[in-house]
């Protein structure tokens, strides 16, 4: 199978959307509340270490966003660039599947896999809610993404 810029830049960016911003909705909640509180303590004219101290909570969460991004993003583009051919073969089995690409291999069973996001062009299969692996799906027949979902079927699709 062929990866692409545009399917491991994607997966990046679908992974820190959903994990980094969608899915920490009380995070945001606190942010806004803090951003709030700053605002006011501005507007009263408080200009001391209380307004710094609020200032660098506002600035973290964006900044723990921006780490997330880089993080993942040097580590997928990366070993995607580290690639002359950028191929990799998946094998199915009964009891799980194997990576092989230039860049090394795995075999993993099927219990590995906890959470499935199924993109346009390409899977994501994770291993941790931080870790996944990237498969690109264009060329898989559907009888063949059929028989991955029934070996898939305990692992989490959440909605999109």
């Amino acid at each position: 199978m062929t990866y692409t810029q545009e399917i491991v830049s994607g997966a990046v960016k679908a992974f820190v959307w959903r994990r980094g911003i969608a899915d920490q909705k009380g995070l945001w909640a606190a942010e806004i509340a803090m951003l709030v509180f700053l605002v006011g303590l501005l507007w009263s004219g408080e200009r001391g270490w209380l307004v710094g101290v609020v200032g660098v909570v506002v600035l973290l969460v964006p900044c723990l966003i921006g780490a997330m991004w880089v993080a993942h993003h040097r580590n997928t583009v990366g070993k995607f660039r580290r690639m002359s051919s950028p191929r990799a073969n998946f094998v199915f089995g009964e009891d799980g599947f194997e990576v092989v690409s230039e860049l090394g291999e795995a075999r993993l069973p099927w219990s590995t896999v906890t959470e499935i996001w199924e993109r346009p062009g390409y899977w994501m299969l994770f291993t941790d809610p931080n870790q996944f692996m990237t498969l690109p799906v264009q060329t898989v027949s559907e009888e063949d993404r059929a028989f991955l979902r029934s070996r898939l079927s305990s692992a989490v699709r959440p909605k999109a």
